[in-house]
């Protein structure tokens, strides 16, 4: 059995596209049930939830507002399925989402977590972009993904299915974490082969309430992913070369971090964090300098943003 923890809180509007796309998995396949944790959401969530009566689907409502990681850790502990999804209300599953991965966690014991491409939608629905965040080339491939994944968080939670085992020897997330899916990741990438599905499995949905928008502003994302790092570097992997590649790897890793913090502070006009970040970045990896884009930004933060507009428009101008 397949179970999928859904955690809901105010997500109402989009929560019907998420549960239909579970509901219509191709193949007839049913061996499933559905865990909807409401953490008392002020809008039609629970009226959404009642308007599917199917015996898969329990509802479980939290007596008081936990926040999303406590509600993420009850969703997992209730699961009863030999494996586990664990999908947002704001984004749904592609139809064939189970045939292309409950084969791949059958065939190899010893890959622990599947995952896939994921497409981009708007607050309608609409497909933004139909492929994107895969980091490989064409065609699956098998292996560990631990000093990639320490890297850069490039798995989309919706494409993902794991062994309830490896959740669980990961469970709880801890509380004061600003996110769940990364922190898995990393844990399970420590314990198990990852296999990728070379295929779109999932709508992501970018909308002005995305949670990983919320984290950047008030910089929760980068307190938490420093957490992360610091506990896996006081730790020591069972697998030797992997230890001795990962600490190989810690200023290109951390150098690497505090980039993509930098952009996405830059991106949300943040300018004296983004600073803070690039700096970090080039000191740890000055070849990053070199990136596109990541010189002008950080001359931008510097100069300040009014003037480095002024001189984006005088150059396209320059360039008619």
């Amino acid at each position: 059995m397949v179970s999928f923890v859904v955690p809901c809180y105010n997500y109402g509007q989009y929560l019907p596209d998420c549960l239909r796309g579970i509901f219509g998995q191709d193949g007839g396949f049913d061996d499933f049930e559905i865990i909807a944790i409401d953490d008392c959401s002020l809008d039609n969530t629970l009226d959404v939830l009642r308007t599917f009566a199917d015996p898969r689907l329990r509802v479980i409502g939290n007596e008081r507002n936990c926040g999303h990681i406590a509600t993420v850790n009850r969703g997992l502990q209730e699961a009863r399925g030999k494996y586990v999804v664990r999908i947002d209300p704001d984004d749904r599953h592609r139809p064939g989402f189970i045939q292309a991965t409950l084969p791949k966690l059958e065939a190899y014991p010893e890959v622990g977590l599947v995952f896939g491409a994921v497409a981009l939608i708007d607050a309608k629905g609409d497909i933004t972009c139909e492929h994107s965040g895969s980091v490989f080339g064409p065609g699956d491939r098998k292996g560990n993904e631990l000093l990639r994944i320490l890297e850069k968080n490039y798995i989309c939670a919706p494409t993902v299915i794991a062994r309830r085992e490896a959740w669980m020897a990961a469970w709880p997330v801890p509380g004061h974490l600003a996110f769940n899916d990364w922190y898995f990741n990393v844990m399970l990438a420590r314990r198990h082969e990852f296999y990728y599905v070379d295929q779109v499995l999932a709508d992501y949905r970018v909308h002005s309430q995305n949670h990983h928008a919320k984290i950047v502003l008030d910089k929760t994302e980068e307190a938490s992913v420093l957490w992360v790092l610091e506990k896996i570097y006081a730790e020591v992997e069972r697998d030797r070369v992997l230890e001795e590649h990962k600490r190989e790897g810690r200023q290109r890793i951390y150098g690497r971090q505090y980039l993509d913090f930098a952009e996405k502070y830059f991106g949300s006009r943040m300018n004296a964090d983004a600073r803070r970040c690039y700096w970090q970045a080039v000191r740890m990896r000055p070849e990053l300098l070199f990136q596109s884009g990541v010189a002008r930004h950080f001359a931008a933060t510097v100069i300040g943003r009014s003037l480095y507009e002024s001189g984006k428009q005088w150059m396209h101008r320059l360039r008619r």
